[in-house]
């Protein structure tokens, strides 16, 4: 008897606490009926051991509280078990309320049997089990009429977890179940027929729940560590296909033009061999005649190509497809021979059948909005199963190649811009430079024979018209050569013949001839060379008298009053004075000419000290310019200046004139 006890409550207890556990651990709700099931045999086993426990006055009480787990468990493992094969119609509120019927009747009548008698008729003599005296009851009719129905809530329990678990291959979970409930059942029938004294099914029946709720728990641990396992999987893949993802777009961006097509080949074979297909595709979109050109392929070994015999494909040939495309939607079909037979699907079987292709998936190519075509991964060998999140790094690689075709479509427009640019640079060159020459021949013959004819006239009248000839064309002579010169710099074939040059002899040129202008403004013009050592440097002679002449003939342009004055020197390349700063390897210091032409002119703005270097600008004074030229002179002269290795500096004030400083490298 004490045995009987202890095991009882013992198992009253591992009943509550599990169900507890099982409470908890299952998040999707899975065996919520289950808990009501542990908690009936719980009731059951702990009031049977206190019906044994108790002396008489309380053991009647304990009975019909042990009754309480004995009416309600068939009913809970009856709605377990429909909620586990997942039939939830049962669950409706009028559905629920006639299974509860009987046992509502059952639970009401017991408590008030000793009004009627109808669950229990009369009580048995006492007997004594092991020296302990226990009431029996006799049953009363409604007694058979709970036990019929809760014997035949659980046959039917066990039919309905046979065929899920069945359907589920749980093999396992089947025998145990059968054990688990057909035991308890079995001790239950022996005492309800007289054949035992003491009813033993609390125990058996506590014990096999015991044992199916640990099965649970265990199954819980178990799908949820194969979960894990799979998840793993899953994202080991990912992982890898996102690390691959990023070496083919570091590739694709890094390829040069001419590489591009070959890195967009072995992209799509590494994606083939990744993803266990056969082929893979993409199909480019012409938008000016609306088809589909098969433009890259990679096929497994044994795969025969079919690139030559899918071009010129019109873009509604499939209209599904083109259906799907038009909202950026992919197409997964992961069994062709299974696809339907019906209008709908005839072309896609038409086309993927004879190609002996099994499974596939196709996703888009978009730009922003344009639809630029797709790319195709196909298996002919056995079917394939995608998963959404590999079809998302699918979708995400389709756009990345796109970018690329982009690129390709960008570059190659670049390229052949370039190359129209640079002809056509080419071209303007070759006729500046030809009409330079041609223009230069007449040019060079009529101011000749125009300085000889001004010479030999007498009449100052005559001679005057002919200086203005003279003149006039010395101004166009000019414009020619910084036309040619602007040319040449704009192609990149300006070029230097450095010579021994006399800087000192070059400034006498320069004051010699802009003094006859000077003084006919009435301006004072100083040059001197502020140096006192060498005064020869290896120079390009002409270019550098180009350069002072521009500024020089700028500075006495814009000046009417006050003076012009050009002062040369020697500096260091570092700044401070000459004699001094560091040697280079040969021994020799480096060192700077430096250029200064001041004058006391109009100054120019900041405003246009930003543009005056910029070809076929002018200083403008108030609403139209007053000053004729082509407006190329410091262009070039910044230009010759910067091929010297030097630069040109502008200090300027409005009204009170401007420092044009040239810094050119010397040794």
């Amino acid at each position: 008897m004490e045995v009987y006890i202890s095991l009882a409550f013992l198992s009253a207890l591992s009943l509550t606490t599990l169900g507890v556990r099982l409470y908890r651990i299952d998040r999707q709700k899975e065996f919520v009926w289950f808990v009501p099931v542990m908690a009936s045999a719980g009731v059951w086993a702990f009031f049977s051991a206190l019906w044994l426990l108790l002396p008489a006055g309380l053991s009647m009480l304990m009975n019909k509280l042990s009754f309480l787990g004995i009416i309600t468990l068939p009913v809970f493992l009856f709605l377990f078990a429909m909620h586990f094969a997942g039939r939830t119609w049962v669950f409706r509120r009028r559905v629920l309320q006639l299974f509860w019927f009987i046992p509502g009747v059952s639970i009401l009548l017991m408590l008030t049997n000793e009004l009627h008698g109808f669950f229990w008729a009369a009580a048995y003599p006492e007997f004594v089990f092991q020296d302990v005296p226990i009431d029996q009851y006799l049953p009363g009719f409604w007694y058979f009429i709970h036990s019929v129905y809760s014997y035949g809530l659980i046959l039917v329990s066990i039919g309905v977890l046979f065929v899920a678990l069945r359907k589920m291959g749980a093999i396992r979970w089947l025998y145990g179940l059968m054990v688990g409930i057909m035991v308890p059942l079995f001790t239950s029938i022996l005492y309800f027929f007289g054949l035992t004294q003491l009813d033993y099914s609390p125990l058996v029946l506590s014990f096999a729940v015991l044992a199916f709720g640990w099965s649970i728990t265990s199954w819980f641990y178990e799908r949820n560590i194969q979960r894990l396992e799979n998840l793993r999987g899953e994202t080991d893949e990912m992982n890898r296909l996102y690390d691959l993802m990023v070496h083919i777009s570091e590739r694709l961006i890094q390829t040069k033009l001419e590489n591009l097509d070959d890195a967009i080949n072995d992209a799509l074979a590494e994606l083939g061999q990744f993803t266990g297909v056969d082929r893979v595709y993409i199909f480019d979109y012409d938008s000016e005649n609306n088809l589909l050109n098969n433009t890259y392929e990679w096929c497994r070994q044994g795969i025969n190509p079919e690139i030559e015999n899918l071009q010129g494909i019109p873009l509604d040939f499939v209209p599904r497809w083109w259906d799907h495309f038009s909202r950026n939607e992919y197409i997964y079909i992961p069994s062709v021979q299974e696809l339907p037979d019906e209008p709908l699907y005839e072309k896609e079987r038409e086309i993927l059948l004879p190609q002996g292709i099994k499974s596939l998936i196709v996703v888009p190519m978009f730009y922003s909005q344009s639809f630029r075509g797709f790319m195709g991964f196909y298996s002919v060998r056995a079917l394939k199963i995608w998963d959404d999140k590999i079809i998302a790094l699918l979708k995400m690689m389709a756009d990345i190649i796109t970018g690329s075709f982009l690129r390709i479509a960008y570059e190659r427009a670049l390229v052949n811009e370039k190359h129209n640019a640079e002809a056509a640079n080419r071209a303007k060159t070759e006729f500046l430079a030809n009409m330079s020459h041609e223009l230069r021949t007449p040019l060079n013959a009529i101011l000749g024979f125009s300085d000889l004819v001004a010479r030999s006239v007498e009449d100052e009248t005559h001679r005057r018209q002919l200086q203005l000839v003279l003149n006039s064309g010395h101004s166009l002579l000019r414009l020619l050569n910084d036309l040619l010169d602007f040319s040449k710099a704009e192609a990149g074939i300006l070029q230097l013949h450095p010579t021994e040059t006399n800087v000192v002899k070059v400034l006498d040129f320069v004051k010699d001839t802009f003094l006859p202008r000077a003084e006919e403004k009435g301006l004072d013009l100083r040059v001197r060379f502020g140096g006192n050592g060498d005064r020869f440097f290896l120079l390009d002679e002409g270019r550098l008298r180009q350069v002072l002449f521009n500024l020089v003939g700028n500075a006495i342009k814009f000046t009417h009053e006050g003076s012009v004055e050009v002062i040369a020197e020697v500096r260091e390349a570092h700044g401070g004075v000459p004699g001094g700063g560091a040697e280079d390897s040969g021994g020799q210091k480096d060192c700077k000419l430096v250029f200064e032409i001041r004058d006391t002119g109009i100054g120019i703005s900041e405003e246009e000290q930003e543009t005056i270097f910029a070809a076929f600008t002018q200083v403008s004074t108030g609403i139209a310019r007053q000053y004729e030229g082509t407006g190329l002179g410091l262009n070039i002269s910044q230009r010759l200046v910067s091929l010297m290795g030097g630069t040109i500096d502008l200090v300027s004030t409005p009204g009170q004139g401007s420092v044009f400083t040239v810094n050119i490298p010397c040794r």
